[in-house]
């Protein structure tokens, strides 16, 4: 039985500490300013202009700081908050703090990636079945600004079998973007433990049964954004091809 794609519902994690980014500075990661514009309000609005009208945030470190920060600005969407106190573990740790928000297929992405509408489309549109999920991919590995701290994946057909940071054999990237279902919080419920869980070992469980899908995103744009390095790459890429990044090829 396959569900029909959703775009009306978003987890998005901004738990984790940053402290690459942070520069010394007491500021949330995701209130960093990309070109102006606080990280995690750039996918806000990015999320809002692809028919998104509820977004759940899973927050954890300077937690309070960033639910006031994103008071002063105007969301069309319908924000909630997932609290997590066990910000340093893992970022499926973040995932399940917000079970109750995923109730049938449903956006999960991060806080600190920035992705054109075209990467957007080609993940909401797959068809995901009810036992499923799917995770954008990017075949264009030579193409990618930070191939070191990229988490690779390696893809047969559309099917994810394998993933992880420290693949020596792999044909694509996570961009970071998922269409999830209950499946994916069921299989971090099972990996689970004293020490969290991460969202590649629930996508590798997944995929162990043949139930992580892989949605080819083309020639979009992404970028995580992530240390200054990448930060500067992702002001650049604004500069040249607007604010919504909707280019042709990603650097």
């Amino acid at each position: 039985m396959t569900a029909p794609p959703t775009r009306d519902r978003a987890v998005i994690l901004a738990a984790g500490l940053g402290s690459r980014l942070a520069d010394g500075r007491p500021v949330p990661k995701p209130l960093r300013e990309v070109a102006g514009v606080p990280l995690i309000v750039r996918i806000i609005r990015a999320l809002e202009k692809g028919g998104v009208r509820e977004i759940g945030i899973v927050v954890g470190y300077l937690g309070d700081d960033l639910k006031s920060g994103l008071l002063g600005y105007e969301h069309r969407a319908k924000l909630s908050f997932f609290p997590n106190d066990e910000y340093e573990k893992p970022n499926g740790t973040s995932v399940l703090k917000a079970r109750d928000f995923v109730r049938g297929p449903t956006l999960l992405l991060m806080s600190d990636h920035l992705w054109s509408p075209r990467l957007l489309k080609s993940v909401t549109s797959y068809p995901v079945a009810e036992r499923e999920s799917v995770l954008g991919v990017d075949y264009r590995i030579d193409a990618c600004f930070d191939l070191e701290d990229a988490t690779k994946v390696q893809v047969r057909d559309d099917h994810i079998e394998r993933i992880g940071k420290e693949l020596d054999q792999y044909n694509a990237l996570d961009t970071g973007l998922f269409l999830i279902t209950p499946a994916l919080i069921e299989a971090l419920d099972a990996v689970n433990g004293p020490e969290g869980c991460s969202l590649s070992q629930g996508v590798a469980a997944l995929a162990a049964e043949g139930r992580m899908k892989a949605a080819d995103i083309g020639d979009a744009i992404w970028i995580d954004v992530d240390t200054p390095e990448t930060h500067a790459e992702s002001e650049r890429l604004i500069a040249e091809f607007g604010e919504d990044l909707d280019g042709a090829i990603v650097l």
